[in-house]
């Protein structure tokens, strides 16, 4: 897509502020950058505006990936409808194609193709920390390599680690670590592990046993509140 050109009347109209267009926009296959200059807004904006509807909702991203990616469709217009399933593979095989020819797992930064890459990883990660990874896309995305990084094959030991963190800040502070990088940059990976729990809970995807654990170890975990 063409980055826009404005006239000079048009340049006169405010900044557009609603992050629901960013990502209805988004949603309809207009790129970071386009929707930046559209709206007159930082991209850094519109990409963390998307980045926290990925994290709240996953498939949204799903959504969007056929649309911005763009795969080809079969020539056979019966087939034309994709399952869930089928869209997870050809993640796979772009995934496959990637680090094929770079060695490795795509960072966030390398380039926008890579971008799309990095997220649907990440929710391949969080699938795989929650429990709802199946055995025959773990083994897929294990055979190309260290995909999970420090988690690999000790997810419940990271979780375990990062429970028991979260109960001794508690116990010491007397409330749950905040999400302010600017007055509390400590706290950051404790408040976004802890997050991600009252997410899953709230989406009916967290796993029974560590739902089960998170409620006796820390009581009142699912509000915000200090004890």
């Amino acid at each position: 897509m063409d980055e826009p050109t404005l006239s000079e009347e048009e340049g006169l109209w405010e900044a557009c502020e609603s992050r629901q267009e960013w990502l209805l926009m988004y949603s309809r296959g207009v790129p970071v950058s386009v929707i930046a200059a559209w709206c007159r807004v930082a991209g850094k904006r519109v990409a963390r505006a998307v980045d926290r509807q990925i994290e709240r909702d996953p498939a949204w991203f799903d959504r969007c990936w056929l649309i911005h990616d763009q795969p080809a469709w079969p020539a056979n217009r019966k087939h034309r409808r994709r399952t869930r399933e089928q869209a997870w593979w050809e993640h796979y095989a772009r995934l496959t194609a990637h680090v094929r020819e770079h060695g490795r797992i795509p960072a966030q930064n390398d380039s926008q193709d890579s971008r799309v890459l990095y997220r649907w990883v990440e929710n391949q990660r969080r699938n795989h920390d929650a429990g709802t990874l199946t055995p025959d896309r773990t083994q897929a995305l294990n055979a190309l390599g260290d995909w999970i990084g420090t988690r690999r094959g000790n997810a419940d030991a990271l979780w375990e680690r990062r429970l028991e963190e979260v109960r001794q800040f508690w116990a010491d502070s007397g409330r749950f670590p905040i999400y302010d990088r600017d007055r509390h940059p400590d706290e950051t990976v404790l408040a976004v592990w802890l997050g991600r729990q009252r997410t899953w809970r709230r989406k009916g995807r967290l796993r029974p046993d560590r739902l089960q654990q998170l409620d006796q170890v820390l009581p009142g975990w699912q509000g915000t509140g200090s004890r």
